[in-house]
């Protein structure tokens, strides 16, 4: 998933850029870099393992002085948690010092990892967003934003991404807008970022979406370029934006997360309409407003069941099984008077491999929970994603493996509910009717694009 971020044409660059890492923290919490340009040749970098409070202190951020800045937060999904793989990228070639970040899944990644080593290319990185530095070397282009669409030309799957070119500030998005990037300002300088809600803590006005297939270049406070690319795809935006990364105060497909997370819970009301409970209870954090929903939909009572430590992150992206356990021991803990002796009707956005949900079944059980009826905001994950969602093995999702009755069984509910892949659609945009732009891979088997490295 990651998040990115980038400015230009402002003297304290670095320092916008901290802050709207810090606000997409909740898309990658592994490593975190930032990039300048001061002068338009020289690049000034700085990246670690970490969070970004961690590895961004004032006396670093200081160093990092320029006008342009651009800066990622990293979930891997393709390849190794090292700090080798930390982003921004910065690489020099025949078109000069360019910086690059990135989002999402190039599904196409190793064919031309091959095509480019048989040629004569050296990798130092196991991301699949090195070959996009092969890429724009190799290519030619009369201007930036055509330099930039000749060499993401041959990509296929997923990618939104942010380039330092120069004095420029260049954003690109894939064919399809699988991935979010959207265009702010504040004052004279323009804004790239993977959400809205990283433009507003940045003191900024949300403009548009990048457009999917757009080529944006900015100069000087100014929008210098305005591309497509040759391919002309229908949108499909990554549904699980929705359900579980963005934050629910960014604004997608004209509809603020958090409205269309309510809307879902009403959804799941409305499928489970015959439902006798006491209380309604919410997985903290994304489970909440779903939850919400639920509960004005159907008149059962909402409750906080659950207190989170927030200084453990998202389990979900964590980049290992035994972490993500960990993770959800240390992340929740019951409020008994709540639970003790109720009919619950539990909440969370998703089931994607079952093990944090069973563990939080077996603590609201010990705390003496009388019915557990759990519902969730979306359908059953039933197969892998390949455009930067971490479910790349059929194997590790529960539902592509149980029957609903058997994973009833081994979370030990009374009842098991999903949310109806329609609903799901129809509470995610502002029209209804227009339901045919999200990506439902995940849910539905269907991917949008060739998938050419299995």
């Amino acid at each position: 998933m990651c998040g990115i971020f980038g400015i230009e044409n402002n003297e304290t660059a670095s320092m916008f850029v901290f802050v709207g890492l810090l606000t997409l923290q909740h898309r990658g919490e592994e490593s975190a870099g930032i990039t300048s340009n001061n002068d338009g040749i020289n690049y000034i970098t700085h990246k670690s393992m970490g969070l970004v409070s961690q590895i961004f202190k004032e006396k670093i951020l200081n160093t990092l002085t320029g006008k342009v800045c651009i800066g990622h937060v990293r979930y891997s999904t393709h390849s190794e948690s090292t700090l080798l793989n930390a982003q921004p990228f910065v690489f020099n070639c025949i078109h000069g010092n360019i910086a690059v970040a990135h989002n999402g899944n190039i599904t196409n990644c190793e064919t031309i990892k091959k095509e480019l080593a048989q040629a004569g290319s050296i990798f130092n990185h196991t991301s699949d967003t090195e070959i996009v530095a092969h890429l724009v070397a190799k290519n030619k282009g009369n201007s930036a934003g055509q330099l930039i669409k000749n060499a993401v030309s041959k990509l296929e799957g997923a990618y939104s991404l942010i380039f330092i070119i120069g004095n420029k500030l260049v954003g690109v998005r894939d064919p399809f807008g699988f991935r979010p990037l959207v265009l702010g300002k504040t004052k004279d300088s323009y804004i790239l970022a993977s959400e809205t809600s990283a433009i507003d803590a940045a003191g900024g006005t949300f403009i548009r979406n990048v457009n999917p297939g757009e080529v944006i270049v900015i100069e000087n406070g100014k929008i210098i370029e305005d591309i497509y690319l040759d391919k002309k795809e229908k949108e499909k935006f990554c549904i699980f934006e929705q359900v579980y990364f963005s934050r629910p105060d960014s604004v997608l497909c004209n509809k603020s997360v958090k409205n269309a997370r309510v809307q879902m819970g009403k959804y799941l009301a409305k499928q489970m309409k015959d439902i006798k409970a006491d209380i309604v209870v919410p997985v903290p954090d994304t489970g909440i407003f779903s939850a919400q929903g639920f509960a004005e939909q159907s008149g059962i009572k909402f409750q906080t069941g659950f207190i989170r430590n927030h200084y453990v992150g998202r389990s979900f992206i964590k980049p290992s099984q035994k972490m993500r356990e960990v993770t959800a021991r240390l992340k929740l803990f019951p409020i008994k008077d709540v639970i003790d002796g109720k009919k619950i009707v539990l909440i969370d956005d998703s089931l994607v491999r079952g093990t944090t949900a069973q563990k939080i079944v077996r603590i609201l059980r010990d705390v003496g929970a009388k019915e557990i009826h759990f519902a969730l905001s979306c359908p059953p994950v039933i197969s892998p994603c390949f455009y930067g969602i971490d479910t790349p093995n059929k194997d590790k999702l529960i539902s592509a493996m149980k029957s609903n009755e058997e994973i009833k069984e081994f979370l030990n509910v009374d009842s098991l509910t999903f949310l109806d892949i329609n609903n799901m659609k129809k509470a995610c945009c502002t029209d209804e009717h227009d339901t045919t732009k999200f990506c439902c891979a995940c849910f539905d088997g269907i991917y949008p694009s060739k998938i050419t490295d299995k």
